[in-house]
């Protein structure tokens, strides 16, 4: 089983300019989701779709999708392209 740090799970290194800002822009988002109680994690960086880890109080929250929905509205209009942002739930990847 994997151990983390509960304050700062670390991202994958990123592999280009764009990857370094998309985690930079998610870390950034963190400090708000953990004073409700819950956190993101990026997963992986694949193309245009990013994978999170929805944490905490987001698990099961009605509200996760419009969590969602404004991480990607910020990593989008930080990187200036769409881009799809997936929870980890809903994809087939799996920690390693």
């Amino acid at each position: 089983m994997l151990e983390q740090a509960v304050d700062m799970p670390l991202p994958p290194p990123p592999t280009s300019e764009r990857d370094a800002l998309i985690a930079a822009v998610i870390a950034e988002m963190r400090p708000v989701l953990q004073r409700d109680g819950g956190d993101i994690e990026l997963i992986t960086i694949d193309g245009d779709m990013v994978v999170v880890d929805m944490k905490g109080s987001c698990v099961g929250c009605v509200l996760a999708s419009v969590t969602l929905a404004g991480v990607r509205k910020k990593l989008m209009d930080a990187v200036g392209r769409p881009l799809r942002v997936m929870p980890l739930s809903a994809t087939t990847i799996r920690r390693s």
